[in-house]
């Protein structure tokens, strides 16, 4: 017999304690206790002897190791962040709701053979028709192979049963074992162990979608991040039709890469140049515009800058940033009223960031302030000219990283002229791109406001 044990479980570190309080002792985060219950035995358990694993694999034959071979998921921009399948790998992948997880998962099932697909969300009729709508050939016989069932006995049967390549389970917190309680901590952590070692067993790659809170971070114990191999994050804006693929963690591969993708009605189409997409409808010659390159994991994209600034109706002027941090968005303000004979203190600015990515690194510092100074001093800057560089609060222009392959990519591109902080570790420079450096923003300016 067996009796029930309270416990509390915090949703940030994993960690168990056996009362509830507001901060958790082990990460000192606030309010992430929540409560569950676990069947513990009567009297505990007693420690039985264990195996000398090194005479067990003596007795054993020779065996020769091999490398094992990943295999595709037949999209591209998918693969780039995996570094392809693992089999046997177990893989949670999260995202907000209607962002496209379950698209995705349902558009890499279309192209595995094989592989399975377990909702216990939708009927199975209900994701055959959205598979129909992904793919217009879709062969008949895929249905057998698309199952509605909240059962974790049955996935785990019919896996075993099977040996598919891939399975997904969509989604983790509505399958469960029976009499279980779908959507509870020690549910989830107890799902997640149970297909874990069905992964390594049967060498079938398991993809696990998991909901996410209202912090975009992904529901149940943190604890369960830290039992698959591979963590898949897809991010996109409400009202953009852009999605990105990230990876906070992968065993197999690295977790610099990102995917980019566009949703559209027959599901996600990969982008292979992102640059060309956010750079498509620029108007040229237009005032407040500037052109920059950010770095996002080993990829290099051109994004377009925009600021509008106005004379204030009011005491207070007004800042609104889309795709930037505010803050960065005020420092850059301050320093262009500090440093430059242009004041900001009258103006609303608004800044926008084309082709809804948000920008999280400080080489689109410059861009940010070149727009601004066009958008004031009413002057275009050229259509062919990029600028990057990270501005200090003394209003001087520091280097970025990876400078020789941004302005690679904007040569590719046609861009003609770039304007950069001073280079410091001496490289070829594009040949047909002029290069310009300057030290500080008055410098920079001085460069905007020349004549070209």
């Amino acid at each position: 017999m067996g009796k029930s044990a309270e416990n509390f479980l915090c949703t940030e570190c994993g960690d168990t304690f056996s009362k509830w309080v507001g901060k958790c002792p082990s990460c000192n985060e606030w309010n992430t206790l929540k409560e569950f219950r676990e069947s513990k035995a009567v009297g505990g358990k007693s420690k039985t002897k264990g195996k000398n694993l090194t005479q067990v694999e003596a007795l054993k034959p020779p065996k020769q190791t091999e490398l094992v071979e990943r295999f595709s998921s037949g999209i591209e921009e998918f693969d780039r962040v995996t570094g392809k399948i693992f089999p046997g790998s177990f893989i949670l992948f999260g995202g907000s709701p209607g962002v496209g997880k379950s698209t995705l998962a349902l558009q890499i099932f279309l192209n595995i053979k094989g592989a399975m697909y377990f909702s216990g969300e939708e009927s199975a009729e209900q994701v055959f028709h959205r598979a129909s709508r992904l793919e217009t050939r879709l062969i008949a016989s895929l249905q057998n192979n698309i199952f509605s069932t909240n059962s974790l006995e049955d996935i785990v049967e019919t896996i075993e049963r099977n040996s598919p390549p891939f399975a997904i389970v969509d989604s983790i917190q509505m399958v469960g074992l029976e009499n279980s309680s779908l959507g509870q901590i020690s549910q989830i952590k107890e799902n997640a162990e149970i297909l874990l070692r069905l992964a390594k067993s049967t060498g079938t790659t398991i993809l696990i979608i998991g909901h996410v809170t209202k912090n975009e971070e992904i529901a149940g114990p943190k604890i369960l991040e830290h039992i698959v191999d591979t963590v898949l994050q897809l991010e996109g804006e409400e009202n953009s039709g852009i999605r990105i693929l990230r990876s906070p963690k992968n065993r197999f591969g690295s977790t610099l890469e990102v995917g980019v993708f566009e949703m559209t009605s027959t599901g996600l189409r990969e982008l292979a140049n992102p640059s060309e997409f956010f750079l498509a409808e620029r108007a040229e010659n237009s005032f407040g515009s500037a052109i920059t390159v950010v770095r996002e994991g080993s990829r290099n994209f051109l994004m377009e800058i925009q600021v509008l600034t106005v004379q204030t109706n009011f005491g207070l002027p007004r800042r609104t940033s889309h795709g930037m941090d505010l803050s960065k968005f005020h420092l850059m303000l301050a320093v262009i009223s500090k440093f430059t004979p242009f004041k900001c203190e009258t103006f609303d600015a608004y800044l926008n960031i084309i082709g809804g990515l948000r920008i999280k690194e400080p080489s689109a510092d410059l861009a940010v302030v070149a727009a601004i100074l066009s958008s004031r001093a009413e002057k275009e800057i050229p259509a062919h000219t990029i600028i990057l560089g990270e501005v200090g609060l003394s209003g001087e222009i520091r280097s970025v990283a990876y400078l020789e392959s941004r302005l690679l990519e904007a040569e590719k591109l046609g861009f003609k002229r770039a304007i950069v902080p001073r280079i410091r570790e001496k490289f070829e420079k594009p040949k047909r791109m002029q290069v310009v450096e300057v030290k500080s923003v008055l410098e920079l300016m001085k460069e905007i406001l020349r004549e070209n």
